[in-house]
């Protein structure tokens, strides 16, 4: 998993952020934001911020100040930090490590500030959790998962880990990356309950995919009419220029299409210039759309409990019979091959 941009952005602010000027409030009421350069018996120096990238030095009389407010920088520092802890679910190592130097550079620049209690305690959260990731573990609901409960809920685990990723994508608007993350997950996840969980939002945005293309070849005459009469409207020369950028394009696409069917890609990019792409698009949603709605898991045949059965009797039974048994009865609920193979492993190893 990548480092998210975003939490990148956050920890460069956090580590960046200028010094907080102080406030004075001068005998004719005027007031300034200003940082301290030195100061005497009788005057302060004050450096001004006059705009955003002009500074200007004044020297103001100490009889003239009716009030100092004092900033106070690492509050304004900690506002930046703050939200690290408590971390998301499915954070990874590195991205634990980022937040860690957030904080670690927090307390360097205010050891004694306000906030450093509460951030040595961040730190030390950061830092167990980190330790955890390390080891195997994963962050899940708000807990941690040690490497061996980890094994043990594999099957269910992986599954919600693959179904967040999933409804994130959807929720970022990346409509085909979900639709084709979820064939792999209906390979891998189907008997689990995070397929029941997650087949009907995935219904929807198919519906809502089917919809768009059957949109786009409705009016695909019509649009390749007009931008046909368009180009009859330009000069020669541009409409040369235009015609030989669109066959270019359209050549260009006609290639990607042919290589996403070759490599039997689930989900073709659709084009709203290519006919061949709508039409395979609409064919195959209305395909999903069918076996996803006549796809049912019955109770008492979920993947999940039956993947911890069988985990539990390779690693505590010894007996063969009953390993071959609980492996069988995960082949039967629809266990996906990967994990079969992991199961089937496991016991060749125990043997």
């Amino acid at each position: 998993m990548k480092t998210n941009p975003a939490l990148l952005a956050l920890i460069s602010l956090a580590v960046s952020l200028p010094a907080k000027a102080d406030k004075f409030t001068l005998k004719d009421g005027t007031t300034l934001e200003a940082t301290i350069s030195s100061e005497d018996a009788s005057n302060y120096v004050l450096e001004v911020q006059v705009t955003k990238s002009i500074r200007d030095e004044r020297k103001v009389p100490k009889a003239d100040v009716v009030k100092v407010e004092r900033a106070q920088p690492d509050l304004k520092a900690f506002e930046s930090i703050a939200k690290l802890v408590p971390t998301p679910d499915l954070l990874t190592d590195e991205e634990y490590g980022v937040r860690i130097n957030a904080v670690m550079k927090f307390l360097k620049d205010y050891p004694a500030g306000d906030k450093a209690k509460d951030a040595k305690a961040m730190l030390a959260t950061l830092k167990a959790e980190s330790a955890q990731i390390a080891s195997g573990g994963i962050k899940v609901n708000g807990s941690i998962v040690s490497p061996a409960e980890y094994k043990l809920n594999a099957y269910d685990l992986d599954a919600r880990v693959a179904e967040a990723s999933i409804r994130s994508l959807v929720a970022q608007g990346e409509t085909l990356a979900a639709l084709r993350a979820f064939s792999d997950f209906c390979k891998n996840f189907q008997s689990t309950s995070s397929f029941g969980s997650l087949s009907p939002l995935m219904q929807q945005v198919i519906k809502t995919h089917v919809a768009e293309a059957k949109e786009s070849l409705s009016t695909l005459d019509a649009r390749l009419k007009k931008r046909a009469a368009g180009l009859e409207q330009m000069s020669s020369e541009d409409r040369g220029i235009t015609d030989s950028a669109i066959k270019e394009e359209d050549a260009a696409f006609e290639a990607r299409l042919k290589s996403e069917k070759d490599a039997h890609q689930s989900w073709v990019t659709p084009s709203p210039f290519n006919k061949a792409s709508l039409e395979e698009t609409i064919r195959f949603g209305e395909a999903e759309l069918v076996r996803l709605g006549s796809v049912k898991t019955a109770l008492g045949q979920d993947g999940g409990r039956t993947w911890r059965e069988a985990w539990a009797v390779i690693h505590n039974s010894g007996n063969p019979t009953a390993v071959s048994t609980a492996i069988t009865n995960a082949r039967t609920v629809g266990i996906s091959p990967k994990y079969l193979a992991m199961l089937e492993e496991a016991a060749k190893v125990k043997k």
